[in-house]
């Protein structure tokens, strides 16, 4: 109880001390010389006077530092949206230019191949994650001319085939899945294997059959050889990484990269008729 009161006792005594000083300034008038109680009590009133002055122009230079606080938050928070903003479209732009490259890649492909093939470029649409490497679903289908067993490719090599058609979809067999085997050979030295799935769901290809003496190598490539009902001869299926003996010591296997990148299919082609197959001929 003592501290308020004092508190109110000094509020007291320094307005009245303004207020005296105040009287003495009016009572002084025009005069030169103050009189010697009026020099007196602003001696005295003066340091009071000062106090109160200085408390006032603390409080407004610290209001004026909040509205300074406030408005530098507030541009911070401007530009970090606008830094927010200026990335999302420097991203965006990235995307268009390399989608754009994609597709003209795909155009000068389809344009080169317009001799052999009848090409419908398509997008993929879904892809199931329990079947990733298995099968993916295109926004063609029976209404685009599209049937079952017509082979997908893309400018990279071979994707798979068509297995089921609606109306407006279709469904790929990819040549990654233990159920899609291709025949295959190998480009330079024409040794001939079938092509499957790895079993340990790595993603790769082996090409199996082939002969214990045949000549494979590191790096070749393989195509498909267009023995069988489905694919056409000479697409290009992937590079030999590796060649391991069969436990039988008559044949030998090779480990096969895919020339497509099956992580990043988006666009491919669907060929509707074969004109000309690989190395035909005119």
């Amino acid at each position: 109880m003592a501290r308020p009161q004092l508190r109110k006792t000094l509020i007291v005594i320094g307005l009245g001390a303004l207020l005296g000083l105040g009287l003495l300034r009016m009572t002084a008038g025009e005069r030169i010389d103050n009189s010697p109680v009026e020099r007196f009590a602003q001696a005295v009133l003066a340091p009071i006077q000062m106090g109160f002055s200085y408390g006032t122009q603390s409080l407004g230079g610290l209001g004026q530092s909040v509205l300074n606080y406030k408005q530098v938050t507030e541009e911070n928070e401007a530009l970090h949206t606008e830094k927010g903003e200026l990335q999302r479209q420097v991203s965006l732009l990235k995307q268009y230019q390399l989608e754009n490259i994609r597709l003209k890649e795909l155009l000068g492909f389809k344009e080169e191949k317009e001799q052999q093939y009848d090409l419908v470029s398509a997008r993929v649409i879904a892809r199931d994650p329990s079947t990733w490497f298995s099968t993916l679903t295109l926004d063609r289908g029976s209404r685009d001319g599209i049937a079952r067993n017509m082979v997908i490719i893309n400018n990279d090599g071979l994707i798979g085939h068509v297995v089921s058609v609606t109306p407006f979809s279709s469904q790929v067999l990819l040549i990654i899945d233990r159920e899609g085997p291709v025949p295959g050979l190998i480009e330079v030295t024409r040794e001939p294997g079938i092509v499957e799935a790895r079993a340990d769901g790595s993603g790769l290809l082996q090409m199996i059959n082939l002969r214990r003496d045949g000549l494979v190598q590191e790096g070749q490539l393989v195509l498909t050889s267009g023995l069988g009902a489905i694919y056409p001869k000479g697409l290009k299926i992937g590079y030999v990484l590796d060649i391991l003996p069969e436990p039988n010591g008559l044949t030998k296997r090779a480990t096969i990269r895919p020339a497509v990148d099956f992580q990043r299919l988006e666009e491919v082609f669907i060929i509707r008729n074969v004109y000309k197959e690989e190395g035909a001929e005119d």
